[in-house]
């Protein structure tokens, strides 16, 4: 109850002195918990899609609802009732695992789009990343995680890399440590654009990636952490590397996923 009565003062306090409004619907931000964005853009799943409660493909994680056909097929091996369900197009993918947060508009977008400007996660949505995790636990079986790095110009240029942020977060309620020097980039890609296709986006990563400590992930199941899953190229490029370097398995957690 006191704890409840300070953020209470501490929300009014802040709306005081830092006013600031929704970059979603311009509307005032009233509590410091949902950073950039109101708790009604957060809470309406016309504005801010969550894959929560969605049938989700069983290895890229992406939600029925996105896809032309509107259904998945049962995985090989797997009985036609099963819930090991795959959408088809993700059997090439060297991760055994993806999952989203939601997709990318929204609450969500506007969260990614303040992440590339400062390294702070409002409590919801470091909430909603365990929330995330903890749902996928089995899928995402991990014994260590690694956020996908920036090339050391990039880094130095923005002061933080924004993966590790969401590691942190991860870290403190899952108990996995992080093996940030587990991976390392050692191509200075351009910065993808929308409307680059998914071959122009595999070309400008090929390579782009190796391991700088392969014993932080020799035999590790390791977990890629990231803001955002656009056509799966970096996520992809990442999790072949930690395979060459003696992973034991790949999966994915990012906080938003382009549909």
């Amino acid at each position: 109850m006191l704890a409840q009565g300070l953020r209470i003062i501490r929300d009014g306090l802040i709306s005081l002195a830092y006013p600031a409004d929704c970059q979603v619907c311009g509307e005032a931000v009233e509590s410091w918990d949902d950073g950039v964005a109101c708790a009604k853009c957060w809470s309406n799943p016309a504005i801010t899609k969550l894959f929560d409660r969605d049938l989700l493909c069983a290895k890229c994680g992406i939600p029925v609802h996105s896809l032309r056909n509107g259904s998945l097929t049962p995985a090989p091996g797997s009985e036609a009732g099963a819930r090991e369900r795959r959408c088809g197009s993700c059997s090439d993918r060297p991760f055994q695992a993806a999952r989203a947060c939601g997709g990318y508009s929204g609450a969500i977008e506007v969260s990614i789009i303040a992440l590339k400007s400062h390294s702070h996660l409002c409590s919801r949505l470091r909430k909603l990343i365990v929330k995330t995790y903890l749902a996928s636990e089995r899928a995402l079986s991990a014994d260590v995680i690694v956020p996908v790095p920036l090339h050391p110009l990039r880094e130095k240029e923005r002061g933080f890399n924004q993966a590790h942020s969401i590691a942190k977060a991860l870290a403190r309620r899952s108990g996995l440590p992080i093996a940030r020097r587990g991976l390392k980039r050692v191509k200075n890609t351009a910065r993808h654009r929308f409307g680059m296709d998914a071959q122009d986006r595999l070309r400008s990563v090929a390579d782009a990636f190796e391991a700088a400590d392969s014993q932080l992930v020799r035999g590790a199941g390791v977990l890629i952490v990231d803001d955002l899953f656009t056509t799966g190229s970096t996520i992809s490029a990442a999790s072949s590397a930690l395979l060459e370097a003696g992973a034991k398995s790949v999966s994915v957690l990012t906080v938003g996923r382009v549909l």
